[in-house]
């Protein structure tokens, strides 16, 4: 069976469910996401005070004090949020394999020029009008004639991942800045504290943009996942999707999964050809000596 773009393996059912985020990972996740939309809904009144719908939600003029105050308890949160997956990545063999899968490689690369070039379609178009087919003819992968076969973290959420991670440190130290204004005034000149408060806001609404129209389209809105993902709920993927999804996360496990077979049956044949009364080398697994 195939989906139209990858064949199914017989090692790995539609059905069978994967855990892609896992119970920490989802955790954070969210702790991050009710900090971030609270410092959105508490932090825009300064920078876009004239929007009336501030007012329609009880955090106008008249509730400097509260929204000054949930903001704070909001920064606390994220601050928790980023020390959280810092001890995450550092203390727990987990983290430390999610941050090195998280890392950028050159694969990240092409697989950006892939998908650029699928979603032009400027180079197959070219070949099907008879236009640079002996180049193309030589060099295949540049017709892109399919998308990415990406892993288990593709380009897009690998350069997600690195915004939050610069993201969080700009906004919490320009954040701890505009909070203790005096001792931070005390070190840095005027100019730059004005700088530091023109960088919060900014980031802030870089940030919030990229969040509704770059996450949330990749993540919940685009017509494969309509209406929502419920990867961040329960962490779970399946056969079918990781197929069509990370088809090369999906032949990894397919290959892992091959190999084991092919060791169990060797391993099988093995105890059942030896010579009667041979016991084999010693620490070999089913030769009847000390595996």
């Amino acid at each position: 069976m195939s989906d139209g773009r990858h064949a199914s393996s017989p090692f790995i059912g539609d059905d069978e469910i994967f855990v892609r985020m896992t119970l920490q990972q989802r955790l954070q996740h969210f702790l991050t996401i009710v900090t971030f939309v609270t410092l959105v809904v508490t932090g825009f009144p300064l920078i876009y005070p004239e929007w009336p719908i501030w007012s329609w939600i009880g955090l106008g003029e008249r509730s400097f004090a509260l929204r000054s105050l949930l903001h704070r308890i909001a920064g606390t949160g994220l601050i928790a949020a980023s020390l959280w997956h810092v001890v995450y990545v550092m203390a727990t063999e987990e983290g430390a394999r999610f941050f090195r899968e998280m890392l950028p490689k050159a694969i990240d690369i092409w697989q950006l020029v892939e998908a650029v070039g699928y979603q032009l379609g400027l180079t197959e178009t070219l070949y099907r009008r008879g236009r640079l087919r002996g180049f193309l003819d030589r060099r295949p992968w540049w017709r892109f004639r399919e998308p990415p076969a990406y892993g288990k973290y593709n380009w897009i959420e690998k350069f997600e991942y690195l915004a939050i991670v610069w993201g969080n440190i700009v906004m919490i130290v320009s954040g701890l800045c505009l909070w203790f204004f005096e001792a931070a005034f005390a070190i840095f000149p005027k100019p730059v504290m004005d700088i530091v408060k023109l960088v919060h806001g900014f980031e802030a609404t870089l940030a919030f943009l990229a969040i509704v129209i770059w996450h949330m389209y990749c993540v919940h809105l685009n017509p494969e996942a309509f209406p929502m993902s419920r990867m961040w709920l329960d962490g779970k993927i399946s056969g079918k999707l990781l197929r069509h999804h990370y088809p090369g996360w999906y032949r990894e496990i397919e290959a892992e999964r091959l190999e084991k077979r092919r060791l169990e049956t060797a391993l099988h044949w093995y105890d059942r050809e030896k010579p009667p009364g041979w016991e084999g080398p010693r620490g070999v697994a089913g030769a009847g000596g000390e595996g």
